[in-house]
Order: C-alpha cells, then structure tokens, then sequence
C-alpha cells in the first residue's frame, strides 16, 4: 500500500528543517502560525511520512546546518541538559531503548555514540560535565580573579524581604 503523498506544507518543512535541524522554526519557516509551530514541528517529525522523507533526503545530502553562535549554544544546552532516561527506560526491571526515530533533534544531538555489543545496546553521551563548563563560561557565571571559584548573582529586580 503506498503512503499518502506529502501535502506542500509538509514538503517546505522537510526543506526548512534540512537547513535548520529546529522543528518549531522549520514548522514556522513552513507556514504554519508561530503560536503553533512548536508543536506542529513535534507532531510533523512523528508522522512516518515525513519521518521517511526525511530520511531519504538525508540520505542523498546532509543536513545543512549554519554554525552561529546560537546554533552553537543550542548543541551546548542539548548536551548540558540530556536526561539519559530520553534514551533508556525500564519496563518490568529491564531496560529498553528509546527508539531513535522517536528522539528530538536536541536528544540526538547529545549522543556521542551508539553500538551493539554481545549484552546489548551501549549508548553513550557527549560529556555533560564539559557542556555546563562552557555555558558557564559563556554566560560569565564564575569568576576566577583569585584562584578560587565564586558565583557571580545579579540581582535585577528590588526584592522583598524573604530571609529573616
């Protein structure tokens, strides 16, 4: 049985989401309304369709991906911010791998590697330890004048008194 063809706003988000790898911009990039978009590009990439039209277009040439600074520190927070139960769960006291089919880009981004061995699937994660360090540095979170580490807090807004 042949899958029904993509409609035209499916098509212009493949070709968005090529080019970005972000389903919500790629949803807006599409057509669809802003307010809408985040969670149209989630339900888009779980369609099979799409899923497989992707695939095929990946396959012929790689996602093109445009290195700023943002699309930089969007890998850094993916990575920084993982939850390896993304990736494996437990059902009935045994692990099952998530299906990568079903992982959002930002969840495939922090995976460093996956491989069959003879107990089963290793998967492994780019290190979290060295992504929140960049950010931190990034955001000027710690200052290191003296040797010791301390943590730089500015306050925007007048408080209340909470501490007595």
């Amino acid at each position: 049985m042949d899958e029904a063809p993509l409609r035209p706003a499916e098509r212009r988000f493949i070709e968005a989401y090529l080019s970005c790898g972000d389903p919500a911009a790629a949803a807006r990039n599409a057509g669809y309304a802003p307010s809408r978009a985040e969670n149209a590009g989630r339900k888009l990439l779980q369609k099979p369709a799409v899923r497989e039209a992707l695939r095929r277009a990946e396959a012929v040439r790689p996602r093109l991906r445009p290195v700023t600074e943002q699309t930089v520190l969007g890998e850094l927070t993916a990575i920084a911010f993982s939850d390896f139960t993304d990736f494996v769960r437990v059902e009935d006291g045994v692990a099952a791998v998530t299906d990568s089919r079903d992982l959002t880009y930002s969840q495939r981004a922090a995976i460093a590697g996956i491989k069959e061995t003879g107990k089963g699937v290793e998967i492994k994660l780019h290190d979290k330890e060295k992504a929140l360090e960049l950010l931190v540095k990034y955001l000027g979170l710690f200052d290191r004048g003296d040797g010791a580490n301390t943590v730089r807090v500015v306050i925007e807004d007048e408080t209340e008194d909470w501490a007595e």
